[in-house]
């Protein structure tokens, strides 16, 4: 019996959504410094590293590295524990990052760059928040 077309449409369309998923979602470590002592891990599109700074002083700080790295920041939610950056690149990508505190001294920091995601990228804004927290800029 013939499969309808529009059922063939649908698997062929769910077979390159799982082709697509498989393709992006490898997992990696990120070196961050020569010696390889620290490492952030790179999941499916998503830069995650912690850093030392609790969430409020990270969220500044990374408000602080969108404009430095010449990003146009579109919204902004924070709580007390937690917060949510977009901006916009100049290329009009979406940057998403979020912040989760884990203690009092340490934040999760997790930066998707699209919907694939940019890990030269994300490193690259990673580091100028931890700059801006080591600095005292995101205070």
């Amino acid at each position: 019996m013939k499969k309808p077309s529009s059922l063939r449409s649908i698997s062929l369309i769910a077979g390159s959504l799982a082709a697509l998923a498989l393709i992006t979602s490898g997992c990696s470590s990120v070196a961050l410094d020569k010696q390889g002592d620290m490492e952030a891990t790179y999941v499916a599109g998503e830069f995650r590293m912690l850093v030392n700074g609790n969430a409020p002083a990270t969220a500044a700080a990374t408000s602080a590295a969108f404009k430095q790295l010449g990003l146009f920041q579109i919204k902004s939610t924070q709580d007390i524990y937690s917060a949510t950056l977009r901006a916009r690149t100049p290329k009009d990508e979406k940057v998403t990052v979020g912040i989760a505190e884990v203690n009092s001294r340490q934040t999760m920091v997790r930066i998707r760059v699209d919907i694939i995601g940019d890990k030269n990228f994300s490193r690259k804004l990673y580091e100028q928040i931890d700059r801006n927290l080591s600095s005292g800029g995101g205070s």
